[in-house]
This record gives structure tokens, sequence and C-alpha cells, in this order.
């Protein structure tokens, strides 16, 4: 199995290797990376790949990035995103592996026409020789992230013991949800609780009359696990309206949700979700262009993927979370709590 690099050592190692900022003026080479991402405007967590996305260019002059994405996602629109940037011939590709099937082909084009590609957020789960062959993968484990909160929350022993566990996912296609729920599934399944995939839809109205049928159908179910942080506040009104005491409490029904986005911070700061994680979004924007920098200024390649996470978020941290997290968002951050 690959060695995977920790992200603080992978980030020690970066600002060790760093070439010095270069003014528009000294740089000889002008290169334009894109990021071909699934997350878009309608999801909090764009800002924190944005936002470093900036930062890169201000150490980095002489690279222009791009950021695409759509609001609207499927996995056959990302497809075409990401033909449509091939097709333009940038200096080097960021993006989430999606779906393996979907994208092996338009990035292996794209690697043997010579543009060079990191993927960030969701890896090709294959082993190397197999998968992908991208320089290198940027981004959380999700599987991790799944089995981590679950972790969380069974040494809780003030929260109900769980008995049926379900992951609300949006999207079936999508290999890092599927990977979250397969971690919950392993370990609430081996402290013997039953667990169940669910697909609700993005949609919220649909979400909600899907996860209320099921509720209905599986009253012992006690703890929720929504892979999007969006859709926490739809299963905790599910609940709630059901009369199933969804806080955080030593009864009813216990909600988890993922990354530290302002809906999924002021649901911890609520009472209304037990835990988040962080998988290092900032530093997987600004990371994959680094390398990809480097890949042409000096051939480096690295020799490992680079962890940025998870890190469980809970009510001891929340206030740590919330000032940085803040800073990041400004003025947005209330706009986004939909609790």
């Amino acid at each position: 199995m690959k060695k995977v690099i920790n992200a603080l050592a992978a980030c020690a190692m970066l600002a060790i290797a760093a070439p010095q900022t270069a003014t528009a003026q000294e740089a000889e080479n002008n290169y334009r990376f894109v990021m071909v991402s699934h997350i878009g405007s309608n999801d909090p967590n764009m800002k924190w790949l944005t936002l470093s996305l900036e930062e890169f260019e201000k150490k980095y002059p002489n690279v222009k990035t791009e950021y695409i994405s759509t609001n609207n996602y499927s996995v056959q629109e990302h497809v075409r995103l990401l033909e449509q940037a091939i097709a333009t011939k940038p200096d080097g590709i960021a993006v989430p592996i999606v779906s393996t099937d979907a994208f092996e082909v338009p990035l292996r084009k794209a690697i043997e026409q010579g543009i060079p590609v990191v993927a960030f957020n969701i890896p090709d789960p294959r082993p190397e020789g197999e998968r992908i062959p991208y320089l290198t993968y940027v981004g959380g484990d999700e599987y991790l992230t799944g089995k981590k909160l679950a972790e969380y929350a069974l040494s809780r022993a003030d929260l109900p013991a769980p008995k049926r566990v379900v992951c609300a996912t949006h999207d079936s296609a999508h290999q890092g949800l599927k990977a979250r729920c397969a971690g919950m599934k392993d370990a609430m399944e081996a402290a013997g609780a039953e667990f169940e995939e669910l697909f609700i839809s993005a949609e919220p109205a649909t979400a909600r009359n899907t996860l209320q049928s099921y509720l209905q159908a599986n009253p012992d179910t006690n703890y929720i696990f929504t892979v999007a942080s969006w859709s926490a506040p739809w299963a905790w009104g599910v609940a709630n309206d059901m009369g199933l005491s969804p806080d955080v409490d030593d009864k009813g029904v216990t909600i988890i949700t993922v990354d530290a986005s302002p809906v999924a911070l002021a649901g911890i700061k609520a009472g209304h979700v037990l835990a988040t994680n962080s998988q290092g979004f900032w530093l997987q924007g600004y990371a994959p262009m680094e390398w990809l920098y480097w890949k042409h200024e000096l051939g480096y390649e690295p020799q490992s993927d680079i962890l940025t996470g998870p890190i469980i978020v809970d009510i001891e941290s929340i206030d740590h979370w919330e000032g940085l997290v803040r800073k990041i968002f400004g003025d947005a951050y209330d706009e986004q709590n939909t609790w």
C-alpha cells in the first residue's frame, strides 16, 4: 500500500522546498492550472478552495488558476466540464475522482497529452498500478471520516447506544460519499448496531419525505449520518417534527454530519448535531496547485498521497472552529446557517 504523508509533515516539507516568491516580471514561465470541481457556489465549502487559489496566485504570480464547477451537479455534467477543460490544453488539472468509471477515459487522455493531473478531495481507490496515473492525491480519507465520527459517537457514554444507523446520501454514484457510509457502517456494526445506506436526493422536499418514510418504517433508528452538512437541518427537522428528540442528549435520535461548514458548526453550537469533521479544504485547493507548479519548474513528483483529514469537530472545539471559519466566510457565515 502506498505510504501516506501526514498533512502537517507534508506542509513542512512543502515550506522547506518552496521557491521564493517571484514577481511577474521575474517569472520565466507562465502557467494556467484548472480546478474542475464538484463543489459549486451552493456548497459553502467552495469558499475554502477559491480563497486558497487566490492565496496561491499571490505567491506564484506567473500562474493563473481557474475554478470550474456547476450548481446543478451530475457526474455527466462534471465529465463534460472536465472534457472542456482538457480541450483548452491547460498546464495542469486538479479534479476529484467522483466516479472512476466516468473519469478514467478523459483523465488518461489528458495525461497522455502531457497534462499533469492531481486528484483532490476524492481519489481513485484502486491500488497504484491500476488507478488513474495522476501525480498524487491531496485530501481527506473519506472512509476514515465515517469511521472516526462513528468511533467518536461510540466513545460518548452520555449518548444512547446505537441501535440502527442510517447513512443519508444525496448522490448514489459519488465514491467519496459511499466511502463515508462504509466507514460509519464498519464501526457501528462492530459495536452491534444495524446499519443502512439511504438515498435521499439533493432536493429538500424529496429528501425530507424519504427520511420521514424511512424513520416511520424503522422506528428503532437512533442515529442519522448525513454525508453533506447542508442536509443535516433536513434530517433534524424531520426527526423533530416526528417527536424523536433529535438534539444531542441521552435519548432519541442523534445526528452526525461532515465538514467544517457554517451550517455544521451552527448545528453543533445549537445542540442539534453531535459532531462533524474538517478534511482540510484550504489545503485541498492550495497544495494541488503547488505540486503542479513544482512538476513544471523543478520536475518534482510526489512519492505519496497527502492526507489533510479527518479532524473531529465537537462542542469542545466549536469556538475555535467557528472563529476560523468565520475568517474564511466573513458576513456570509451567518447566511449559511439554515437551522
